[in-house]
């Protein structure tokens, strides 16, 4: 199978800004570059939702295709390999964020949602009149703090996606749309089982067998599994889960390298640096100054209206 390429926004340099965790824009604005078809790719740290205001298409999500109508929502979360076919000049806008500090932030305030970052899928909006509205709405607000520069504005962007993304839990729960399919949708289900352990007995060492044991498959079964619907080993899946909450950290909390090694089961926090630069092409430390400087560079100059 060929490699999945990896993108920050699609067609765009992969490298992560930390500072800039949310971005916004029509669906259009990329689709139309691209004949209204966007291939299949993955992104390594962001979730996107879209809300489809006008028209229809296709979405690929992980070796499924699912026909989407407006108006409805999609979430593609971090590694979720997806393409979209959309139908010419369809209506709508895509909000691509960290998923990082939105799953931090519903661990203590709604672990109940936390499905939607390993599910993802299609919402229908037609179901109730409010719940429509009410994410709608939620979306008009999203865009106003993500298209302004007031003081912020990040912040309040990602505390209102975190409520949007809620709202989609909750509904996602009861009402998701079916999806054809029944072999993909189990080797689907596997891989989000897989991911689901995985992040689960971080901090711990786990064999790829004694994953594969708990889903109720063999070691080879699981790898062939992940190498069909991602294009990645188990293996790498497992250490892309691993460099993926040590960034988190290192960006967003106060604890040290040697603890953040430790808390992710590693007896030696020289190895777990060797380990990290060898993934990523920096040390931790290199890691944490530069998202340092991004949030240096990103904050309002003095003087700057804060409305």
């Amino acid at each position: 199978m060929s490699t999945i390429p990896k993108y920050a926004l699609y067609g765009e340099n992969p490298e992560q800004r930390w500072a800039q965790s949310l971005h916004y824009e029509r669906i259009a604005r990329r689709a139309r570059h691209y004949q209204w078809k966007i291939h299949l790719h993955q992104h390594e740290t962001l979730i996107q939702v879209l809300y489809v205001e006008e028209k229809h298409g296709t979405v690929h999500m992980n070796g499924q295709a699912i026909e989407f109508c407006a108006p409805c929502f999609i979430i593609i979360p971090a590694h979720v390999v997806h393409g979209f076919d959309f139908a010419p000049d369809i209506d709508g806008y895509v909000i691509t964020a960290l998923q990082s500090p939105l799953e931090s932030s519903l661990k203590i305030t709604a672990a109940g949602a936390l499905s939607i970052f390993s599910r993802g899928g299609v919402i229908d909006a037609r179901s109730t009149e409010r719940f429509f509205t009410e994410c709608a709405s939620l979306f008009d607000m999203i865009s106003r703090e993500a298209l302004t520069t007031s003081l912020y504005n990040a912040s309040s962007a990602n505390l209102l996606l975190s409520a949007l993304l809620v709202k989609l839990s909750r509904l996602q729960q009861t009402e998701e749309l079916p999806q054809k399919n029944a072999q993909s949708s189990r080797k689907t289900e596997q891989i989000e089982r897989f991911r689901l352990l995985v992040r689960k007995s971080l901090g711990t060492l786990v064999s790829v067998e004694r994953y594969a044991s708990e889903i109720g498959i063999t070691a080879s079964q699981l790898r062939r599994v992940c190498q069909e619907v991602l294009g990645e080993s188990p293996l790498n899946i497992i250490n892309a889960e691993i460099i993926h909450s040590a960034q988190r950290d290192l960006a967003f909390s106060t604890m040290t390298v040697q603890e953040i090694a430790y808390s992710l089961g590693f007896d030696d926090p020289a190895y777990f640096s060797r380990f990290y630069r060898n993934k990523t092409g920096q040390t931790p430390s290199e890691f944490r100054e530069q998202v340092q400087l991004q949030l240096e560079h990103s904050r309002p100059e003095a003087g700057q209206d804060p409305l």
